[in-house]
C-alpha cells in the first residue's frame, strides 16, 4: 500500500497548502470508492478486500451506514467543507473534490434506484415481480425487492431512502462544477467527468 505524501515536505517545497489538502483529501476519496467498489461489487475477484470487522448492531453488519460513516466530510480541510445546501464551489479545487464526494456516494446508493427503477418497470410494463437485485457480494445483507412485492408499499423504507440519497448524490456530482463560470476548465477525463 503506498502511503500518503508527506505533506509538510511538499509545503517545504513551496506547494500551495490548498492544493496540498485538496489533493489528500482526494487521495482519501479514491481510496474510499476503491474500497466501497470491492466491498459492494466484486464478487468475481479471487482476492476480494475482506469485509471491515466493525461492532454490530443485533449481529447484523449494514455496510451502507459502515460506507456512509466513513465519508462524512471529516476528511473535507476546512478551506472546501461543504453541505449540501451549498451553491456550487467557484474554484476547480474544491469543484473537484465535491464531484467526487458525490460520485462515491452515487456508487453507494445506485443499487437502490437501480431496484426502484427496476420495480417500476416490471410492474407496470412487463406485469411480472422485480427480480431480487444480485448487484452486492454474496455475503452482504442489504435490503433487497423480492418478488413478493406487488405495489410501493412492499418495499422496505430503507430501499426508497437509500435511493433518495442516490439521487441527491447524482444531482449534486453533477451541479458540482456548474459554479465555475464560462472558463475552460482542464479536467483529466471529459467522459468520466459528465459521467459524474
Amino acid at each position: 500500500m503506498i502511503p500518503y505524501p508527506n505533506t509538510n515536505l511538499a509545503s517545504e517545497r513551496g506547494f500551495d497548502p490548498r492544493v496540498l489538502g485538496s489533493f489528500t483529501a482526494q487521495l482519501y476519496l479514491r481510496k474510499a470508492l476503491n474500497q466501497v467498489h470491492q466491498m459492494l461489487y466484486d464478487p468475481s475477484k479471487s482476492q476480494q478486500t475482506p469485509l471491515p470487522q466493525v461492532p454490530r448492531v443485533d449481529g447484523n453488519f449494514n455496510i451502507v451506514t459502515y460506507i456512509e460513516q466513513a465519508l462524512d466530510k471529516s476528511f473535507v480541510p476546512l478551506e472546501f467543507k461543504f453541505d449540501q445546501d451549498d451553491p456550487p464551489a467557484t474554484d476547480i479545487l474544491a469543484a473537484r473534490l465535491r464531484a467526487k464526494y458525490y460520485g462515491a456516494l452515487v456508487i453507494t446508493f445506485r443499487p437502490f434506484i437501480r431496484q426502484v427503477v427496476q420495480f417500476n418497470l416490471h410492474r407496470t410494463t412487463l406485469h411480472s415481480p422485480a427480480p431480487i437485485s444480485g448487484d452486492f457480494r454474496s455475503e452482504l445483507t442489504v435490503p433487497v425487492i423480492g418478488p413478493e412485492a406487488t405495489t410501493e408499499n412492499d418495499i422496505d423504507p430503507l430501499i426508497i431512502e437509500y435511493a433518495k440519497k442516490g439521487i441527491q448524490a447524482l444531482i449534486q456530482s453533477t451541479k458540482a462544477f456548474h459554479g465555475l463560470g464560462p472558463q475552460r476548465f482542464i479536467i483529466t477525463n471529459v467522459f468520466g467527468t459528465a459521467h459524474a
